[in-house]
C-alpha cells in the first residue's frame, strides 16, 4: 500500500505513527510533522501555538459581559432580625440584691436602714444610738439587729415590681404582728423599696407618711449622709419632733 495513503488511513482512525525525518508524503507538510513526533501531537501543538499567538484584546477583556452583570444591590439600612430581637428580649434582667437592717428600738419604734456596701460602722451605730436617746429611748447600746434580704433564696425570680411587693408585704406583716407608733426609714433606698408607691404618693407634711391609723413612717437621711453632711442632721431632727412628746423608753 502506498505509504501516504496508509498514513491518511491511520490518521483517520486516530492511530499514532512515527514518521522518519527523511520521509516525505504527498499532500503533507513535512515541516509540520517534525522529526519523530507523533502526527496527532504535532496537530495539537499547532492548535495551541495558534491560540497562544492570537493577540489579546485587553479592552474586550475589561468590558467582558459588562452590560450583562447584575447591578450591585443597594445597601439596606441594617435592622435587627427577628431572632436578634427575641434574643435581646430573652436576656436576663440584672439581678437585684438588697439588704436592710432592722432594729426594734422600743415597743413603739422600729428603725430600718439600707445596707449599702457594708453593715453600719462604729460611727454610724453611735449616731443612731444618739438619735434614739434624743427621742427618749434611753438605751446604752442598740438592740439586736435583724436583716431583710432580697433574694430570699439564691436565684429567686423577680423583677423590680415583684421585689417591691415582696419587701413591702414583709414589712406590713411585721407591723401587723407587732404594731408600732413610728418606723424610721433611714435613706431614700429604704423608703423606695419598703413602702408601696401608692403610699409614697400620699406623703404629706414633709417627710411623714401615714401607713395606718397606728403607724407613721418618718423618712430621714441615711446615717452615712448625716455623718458626711452635718446639715442633714437638722433635717432629721425636724422630723423626729413627731416622736418627742410620746417617746416611750424600752
Amino acid at each position: 500500500m502506498d505509504q501516504s495513503l496508509q498514513h491518511q488511513y491511520l490518521q483517520t482512525l486516530g492511530l499514532v505513527q512515527y514518521v522518519p525525518r527523511d520521509t516525505v508524503y504527498e499532500n503533507t507538510d513535512a515541516a509540520s510533522l517534525g522529526a519523530g513526533i507523533p502526527v496527532p501531537a504535532v496537530e495539537e501543538s499547532e492548535t495551541v501555538a495558534k491560540s497562544v499567538k492570537q493577540p489579546i484584546d485587553i479592552a474586550a477583556l475589561v468590558n467582558l459581559d459588562l452590560d450583562s452583570k447584575p447591578a450591585s444591590p443597594a445597601k439596606a439600612i441594617a435592622k435587627p432580625s427577628v431572632l436578634e430581637s427575641v434574643m435581646e428580649k430573652a436576656q436576663p434582667a440584672l439581678a437585684i440584691e438588697l439588704v436592710f437592717s432592722l432594729w426594734q428600738a422600743s415597743e413603739e419604734l422600729l428603725v430600718c436602714s439600707a445596707v449599702e456596701s457594708a453593715l453600719a460602722d462604729t460611727d454610724e451605730m453611735q449616731l443612731l444610738t444618739n438619735i434614739l436617746n434624743a427621742v427618749g429611748c434611753g438605751i446604752s447600746r442598740l438592740p439586736q439587729m435583724a436583716l431583710v434580704e432580697w433574694p430570699p433564696y439564691p436565684n429567686a425570680p423577680g423583677d423590680e415590681a415583684e421585689v417591691r411587693e415582696f419587701l413591702s408585704t414583709l414589712l406590713h406583716g411585721r407591723l401587723v404582728k407587732k404594731p408600732v407608733k413610728a418606723i424610721l426609714l433611714l435613706g431614700d433606698s429604704a423608703a423606695n423599696w419598703l413602702l408601696p408607691h401608692e403610699t409614697l404618693n400620699q406623703q404629706k407634711d414633709g417627710g411623714r407618711v401615714v401607713l395606718s391609723q397606728q403607724t407613721t413612717a418618718l423618712l430621714l437621711p441615711s446615717l452615712s449622709s448625716m455623718i458626711e453632711n452635718p446639715e442633714h442632721k437638722a433635717i432629721a431632727w425636724q422630723e423626729l419632733q413627731f416622736l418627742i412628746p410620746a417617746a416611750v423608753s424600752s
